[in-house]
C-alpha cells in the first residue's frame, strides 16, 4: 500500500495517535536536561550553579511550551516572545553551565522549526545550529562535532514528527470541511432548481394579486379575470414543482454510485462497492440510488467512518444490498433511527415499499449497516411510482 492509500484512511483516531506520539517524544527528550543540571550542581556550587540551573530550567520550559502548543496546533503571537526568550537563554547557557549544555542543543533549532513558518523556519533551524557551534568554540572538537550531529538529527526528527502530526490534523479538518461543502452544494443545487422554476411565477402571482386588490368592487368581471389568471399561474407552478421533484428523484444508480464514491473518498473514506445485478427494474434502481445517497449523507453527517462497504447477495428473485460504515457514533445513530420525513433514513422505507422492497438498519461493534431487500427482477404487478402524481 502506497502513501496516498494510507493517507486516505486517516481519521480522528490516527490524528490523535500522531499527536500523542509527537508529544510523548518531545516531552521525553526533555529528560536530557538532567545532564547539564547534574553537572551544574556538581561542578559549580554557589551563585554560578544557581544561575545555571535557572537557565537550564527556563530553556527546557520554553522548549516544552512551544513543543506542546505546536502539537496541539495552538499557535499565538506570544510564542514569538517565548522563542526570543529561549534564544537569550541559549546564548547565556555556555557561560554558566559546563560543556555538557550541548546535550540539549537540539531544543533551540527545534523551537525555530515549529514556531516559524516557511523559509523563516528553515533559516532559524540552521541558524540555531550555527549559533550552537559558535558558542562551543574552546571545547573539545570531537565532542562538539558529535554533539552537533546528534542535535541536528534529534531536532530534525522532533520537528518532523510534530509537523507531521499538525499536517494530519489539517488534513482531517480539510476533509471534514469538504464533506460539509459536498452536502451543502447538493442542497443548494436543489434549491437553485426550485428557485429557477418558482421565482418568476411567484413574482407574477404577487404582482397580479397586488393589482387585483386595487380593482374597484364594481368591476367584478375584471376581478374574476385577474383571479383566473392567478389561478392558472398557480396550477402551472404546482405542475413545475412536481416536474422538478420528479426529475430530482429519477436518478441514475450508476451515476449516483460514482458520485458517492468520489465524495466519500474526498472525505477520506475508503470505498469498496460490489457490482449490482443488471436485472434490476428502473424503479428499483431509482430507489437504490436514493438509498445510496441517503446512506452516504448519513455517513458524512453522523460518523467518523474510514471505510464504506457495499455488499450484494442474491437469493432467488430477491437481492439484498447492504451499505455499512465503521465510524458510527451512538448518539447520532439513535437520532438517525428516530428521524422522520421523506428525506431521512425513515423515508427510504416508503420508497422501497412502493417498489416491493424493505429497509432495515442496525448497529454492531461500531458498524452501522443499512440493509436493503429489493426484487431482483421486474415485478409482474404494476407498482405505483414514488414519483407519480396522485389524482
Amino acid at each position: 500500500m502506497g502513501a496516498p492509500e494510507r493517507l486516505t484512511g486517516v481519521g480522528p483516531a490516527t490524528v490523535r495517535l500522531a499527536r500523542i506520539g509527537a508529544a510523548v517524544f518531545s516531552v521525553g527528550m526533555a529528560a536530557f536536561a538532567a545532564v547539564p543540571l547534574l553537572e551544574a550542581l556538581g561542578r559549580f556550587p554557589g551563585a554560578r550553579g544557581a544561575v545555571a540551573v535557572l537557565l537550564i530550567t527556563g530553556l527546557t520550559g520554553c522548549y516544552l511550551w512551544l513543543g506542546v502548543r505546536a502539537v496541539l496546533h495552538r499557535s499565538a503571537r506570544r510564542d514569538l516572545f517565548v522563542l526570543a526568550t529561549m534564544t537569550v537563554l541559549a546564548v547565556a547557557m555556555p557561560f554558566a553551565a559546563g560543556y555538557s549544555w550541548l546535550s540539549i542543543g537540539f531544543m533551540l533549532p527545534f523551537a525555530y522549526a515549529i514556531t516559524l513558518r516557511g523559509w523563516r523556519a528553515w533559516t532559524g533551524f540552521f541558524a540555531a545550529h550555527v549559533l550552537n557551534a559558535v558558542l562551543s568554540i574552546g571545547h573539545d572538537v570531537n565532542w562538539v562535532l558529535f554533539s552537533s550531529l546528534q542535535n541536528t538529527l534529534t531536532a530534525g526528527a522532533l520537528a518532523g514528527l510534530t509537523i507531521f502530526a499538525t499536517l494530519l490534523g489539517e488534513l482531517q479538518r480539510t476533509r471534514e470541511e469538504l464533506a460539509r461543502l459536498a452536502i451543502t452544494e447538493e442542497r443548494l443545487r436543489f434549491a437553485r432548481e426550485l428557485h429557477d422554476v418558482l421565482g418568476h411565477n411567484l413574482s407574477v402571482i404577487a404582482m397580479r394579486t397586488e393589482l387585483s386588490m386595487r380593482i374597484p368592487a364594481s368591476q367584478v368581471k375584471r376581478l374574476h379575470g385577474e383571479l383566473a389568471e392567478i389561478h392558472d399561474i398557480a396550477r402551472r407552478s404546482l405542475h413545475d414543482v412536481r416536474a422538478v421533484v420528479k426529475g430530482y428523484r429519477e436518478m441514475s444508480l450508476e451515476r449516483e454510485l460514482s458520485g458517492v464514491r468520489k465524495v466519500l473518498e474526498t472525505a477520506g473514506v475508503r470505498c469498496d462497492f460490489a457490482d449490482l445485478p443488471a436485472t434490476l427494474s428502473p424503479d428499483v434502481r431509482v430507489a437504490l440510488a436514493w438509498a445510496v445517497r441517503e446512506a452516504a449523507t448519513n455517513l458524512l453527517r453522523h460518523s467518523d467512518a474510514t471505510v464504506c462497504l457495499l455488499h450484494v447477495d442474491t437469493e432467488g428473485d430477491r437481492v439484498l444490498v447492504t451499505v455499512a460504515n465503521d465510524g458510527v457514533r451512538e448518539n447520532d445513530a439513535v437520532k438517525s433511527r428516530d428521524n422522520v420525513g421523506g428525506s431521512g433514513l425513515a423515508g427510504l422505507d416508503e420508497r422501497l415499499t412502493q417498489v416491493g422492497g424493505s429497509c432495515g438498519r442496525h448497529i454492531e461493534d461500531g458498524w452501522f449497516t443499512l440493509s436493503l431487500d429489493v426484487p431482483g427482477r421486474p415485478m409482474a404487478a404494476t407498482l405505483t411510482s414514488a414519483t407519480g402524481d396522485r389524482k
